[in-house]
């Protein structure tokens, strides 16, 4: 049986080491200048970077965060894993405090809001400070209840070895350059801007309690998570982008998943709905919003 303590324990200690490897990746980013880039190697760290970055949008985000659609408990478990390797901790851990965020989005209680502490806060303190390592299993029962996911949080470092291993198994030193370290980090870093910049820099079509907003950018370099006003209108949909023109990479591969038969259900916002809500933001604007 596992103690309260020794959770804890654990828990500060993978967060050092974290912080730790948070370090020596970007001293390891450097050899980027240094070890030729070929189009193998671009292969692999653009792919690394779009399927764990899916695995954060879809997986992490929209299924284990939002519930935006259903699955089978098998390719619950290849979304987790693609997740992890993306090296933003745990299933439960980013579920628990995404949905914090959205409980208390731009308020005190918000661990990453750039309102009130700022955009490095927002971007990395947050998580580097040690005041976030323990999520709150409360807040995820719905996930906690799955033995795998349990195991994947505990043994977080597993998906990431794993697709470390696979860089340098494919490359050598060239590819844990460029497949693992500059594609770990570029993943990172766009990720991390959703909460610095996306309530802060963009458009709000929707009148929501937050600062959220749509920013064409951040969705080409998250694969639609950038239609943040959106999101935060309804955060329980599996479609960001409402609009034909707003890109939703992430959207649109659970459409081509659903005719597979992999996923289903997937949830998203009524048209008239939308229309409706646009048309009161724009006569309706709370000051300072």
């Amino acid at each position: 049986m596992n103690h309260p303590s020794l959770n804890v324990l654990r828990r500060r200690v993978a967060g050092a080491l974290s912080n730790a490897l948070f370090v020596a990746l970007h001293l390891a980013a450097l050899l980027a200048f240094v070890v030729p880039l070929s189009r193998g190697l671009l292969a692999l760290a653009l792919g690394g970077y779009l399927v764990r970055m899916w695995g954060i949008t879809a997986g992490y985000h929209r299924y284990f965060s939002h519930r935006a659609f259903k699955t089978s408990r098998p390719f619950q478990f290849v979304l987790a894993f693609l997740g992890g390797s993306a090296m933003q901790n745990g299933p439960l851990w980013w579920a628990s405090w995404h949905r914090h965020h959205h409980k208390h989005s731009d308020t005190e209680r918000d661990a990453h809001s750039p309102v009130r502490r700022g955009f490095w806060h927002a971007h990395m303190v947050w998580y580097l400070d040690g005041s976030h390592d323990e999520p709150d299993l409360a807040n995820v029962k719905d996930l906690a209840r799955f033995p795998e996911l349990r195991l994947l949080e505990r043994c977080e470092w597993l998906p990431v070895l794993a697709y470390l291993g696979l860089c340098a198994a494919l490359f050598g030193l060239p590819g844990v350059v460029w497949g693992f370290v500059v594609s770990t980090l570029a993943c990172l870093h766009a990720t991390m801007l959703i909460n610095s910049l996306a309530h802060v820099w963009g458009t709000r079509p929707y009148d929501t309690p937050d600062r959220s907003r749509n920013n064409a950018l951040l969705a080409l370099l998250t694969l639609g998570e950038g239609w943040h006003n959106n999101h935060h209108h309804c955060m329980g949909s599996a479609r960001a982008g409402f609009r034909w023109w707003q890109i939703d990479v992430t959207y649109s591969s659970l459409l081509l998943l659903e005719r597979l038969g992999l996923v289903w259900d997937l949830r998203a916002p009524a048209a008239a709905g939308l229309r409706r809500a646009r048309a009161k933001a724009r006569t309706v604007r709370p000051p300072g919003r």
